[in-house]
């Protein structure tokens, strides 16, 4: 064997005794030390946080730690873009034990310049090693301004309480339209194959003599659907200065949608690979 040969010039090299066996003796501890940290056993084992940069977003993984109920991390997307990032864990895999394993939670969506956590869980019993890698695959941008769907101006109130936008179905659910404040709500459906978005703060409220008045519920980020999938969306508009030419109670209202209805094709994202190395100053 090489080492043997190695050993065996070393000591052919070497007239002083005294220096082969410290030789050897520096030999035998390290063989030692090596054997030791190969057989410590875990019972539980943290990792460091570890992050990566993807194609227009930041991804984290916080708090991993794996013990006989398997293994588990705290995923964070941050996203940088304008549009929105659907993600599919089920496309994902977790690297360990020669093992390749996939995750089953459920989709999540990343607003534009927002973020969003999600934990991935992996239930086993032989998950307690000192490090894996995790491939996130399974990630989508979705443009949330791609093609705006013509809705009709909605009157308040209404003639019916259903519309049709395209492959959306929209129903009011409430409505309270008094003196100074006007909140309705809606239950919208997507029916189409591509990825319905709902942007709600596109919407305004249209006064008899023109003017159109933004969403005062307009903060809150674009809804992406997947075909079947629905979703309530809530408007309110607040008083306006005018007087009783501006009563939201005693006169006529029309909803304004422009782009609040969007269908867009998903745009899948070059996969990235995060990897977990054992925190030993806090595993047990």
């Amino acid at each position: 064997m090489i080492v043997n040969d190695t050993l065996l010039l070393l000591f052919k090299q070497l007239n002083n005794k005294t220096m082969i066996k410290s030789v050897f003796t520096t030999a035998c501890i390290c063989l030692t030390l090596t054997s030791a940290i190969a057989q410590k056993k875990y019972e539980k084992i943290m990792y460091k946080d570890v992050s990566v940069e993807g194609d227009g977003m930041t991804i984290l993984a916080k708090d991993a730690v794996s013990n006989k109920a398997g293994t588990k991390f705290k995923l964070k997307i941050i996203n940088k873009t304008d549009d929105a990032i659907l993600y599919k864990p089920e496309e994902s895999t977790l690297k360990i034990n020669s093992k390749e394993v996939k995750p089953k939670e459920k989709w999540m969506q990343v607003a534009p310049v927002e973020s969003e956590s999600k934990v991935i869980n992996f239930e086993a019993t032989d998950y307690i090693v000192p490090g894996y890698s995790y491939e996130v695959n399974g990630l989508y941008k979705v443009s949330v301004l791609d093609k705006p769907v013509a809705a009709e101006d909605f009157q308040l109130p209404p003639a019916q309480n259903e519309f049709k936008a395209g492959n959306f179905t929209c129903a009011m659910s409430d409505l309270k339209k008094e003196t100074d404040k006007t909140n309705v709500k809606f239950e919208c459906r997507y029916t189409g194959d591509k990825i319905g978005v709902i942007n709600s703060k596109k919407a305004t409220i249209k006064l008899p003599d023109g003017t159109e008045i933004a969403n005062s519920k307009g903060n809150r980020p674009a809804v992406l659907l997947m075909k079947g999938g629905s979703e309530r969306i809530s408007l309110s508009w607040n008083r306006m200065d005018g007087g009783k030419e501006t009563d939201m109670q005693k006169i006529k209202l029309m909803i304004v949608w422009h782009s609040t209805f969007v269908e867009a094709d998903p745009v899948k994202v070059k996969p990235v690979t995060l990897d977990f190395a054992i925190d030993e100053a806090t595993s047990k």
